[in-house]
């Protein structure tokens, strides 16, 4: 599957180690979501430091993926910091750290942001990591983000399409112009090229697209919480959509309880949950077809390692991450990987 840095691949990107150890047929399997920090936990100067312990954690523990946010600016109103560091320099150092887990973006705010860099990042990343890269792609929801670089909120469903478009073009293609709205590019080619004919592109909430263009254009949809009926019919939906296998996948916020078998109590898009609770919940997810469960720990009041610890011993293993088969170098400088075919 691999091709030389410069020069594109006609592999498919599913059969790239991240995608595979996170997605499959009838599985659910279960990621992180940077920051790995609850109200439990202290933020320090080592707080990067704090993050590698509980990522590496989180891979010992058989967790498919750890995710992070893209968040340009801090915006004191919406109530959420979020991803502090800048998602391609806090994934890389990820990746140089561990050597299985799958790394995602949940997601990439496209619209503002320059789309050839966003290829050669991305191209970047999937080559560092050994093919572990999930690029999870979104619109943007924060107006003050629009107003800073000089972009209408409004606007920003078209922008998605295009930048998707010209990001696409720059990964799958060698030297081939192309002209956008915001640019032309010709005599000239973003590098590297992925590992595969591309990297696995998955959509994250709506994209301000309809549910149709999400299934055409991307390898896999990362969706919100909802009411469980409405989440079975979307799941439902979407699998009429996709041609081929298209893993569905959401988010869900849990504050985990110390007593085991508290019942769900909502919070916002999640629950206040203890483990045999939650290990119902996701059951009956993978029953309507849910292929992934990205777990958020913000909310949560004990410290992370704790949750960690007990979602190793307790839930992971009934939703194991589909590993034995692929590994990937994390610190080594080459880049190789086995595939079981």
């Amino acid at each position: 599957m691999t091709s030389s840095l410069c020069t594109s691949s006609d592999g498919d990107p599913r059969r790239l180690p991240g995608f595979r150890r996170t997605y499959a047929p009838g599985r659910l399997t279960l990621g992180l979501g940077f920051p790995l920090r609850t109200r439990g936990d202290n933020a320090t100067a080592g707080e990067l430091d704090a993050q590698v312990v509980a990522g590496r954690a989180a891979e010992a523990a058989n967790f498919a993926a750890l995710y992070a946010r893209d968040i340009p600016l801090r915006v004191p109103s919406f109530g959420d910091v979020g991803q502090v560091f800048d998602p391609w320099a806090h994934l890389t150092y990820m990746a140089a750290h561990t050597s299985r887990i799958a790394l995602g973006t949940a997601g990439i705010v496209l619209p503002v942001r320059h789309p050839l860099h966003v290829a050669k990042a991305a191209a970047s990343l999937d080559r560092i990591s050994g093919g572990r890269l999930l690029l999870g792609l979104a619109s943007g929801d924060r107006p003050e983000e629009f107003r800073a670089f000089g972009l209408e909120q409004g606007e920003r469903g078209e922008r998605f399409r295009e930048n998707l478009h010209v990001m696409r073009h720059a990964l799958t293609t060698e030297m081939r112009g192309v002209r956008w709205s915001g640019g032309w590019m010709h005599s000239a080619d973003v590098v590297p090229k992925p590992i595969a004919s591309s990297v696995p592109i998955i959509m994250v909430g709506s994209c301000q697209q309809s549910i149709s263009y999400l299934a055409e254009h991307g390898d896999g949809w990362m969706t919100y919480p909802r009411d469980f009926d409405a989440q079975r019919r979307t799941a439902a939906r979407w699998r009429e959509l996709a041609v081929t296998f298209t893993p569905f996948a959401q988010s869900l916020q849990i504050d985990l309880s110390e007593n085991p078998g508290e019942t769900a109590s909502p919070i916002s898009f999640g629950f206040r949950i203890g483990r045999n609770a939650l290990i119902e919940h996701l059951g009956d997810l993978q029953g309507i077809g849910v292929n992934h469960v990205l777990l958020g720990t913000g909310a949560s009041t004990r410290p992370i390692r704790e949750v960690i610890d007990e979602l190793a011993e307790h839930v992971v293993p009934l939703f194991p991450a589909l590993d034995g088969e692929v590994h990937s170098p994390g610190r080594s400088a080459g880049v190789t990987q086995q595939t079981r075919e």
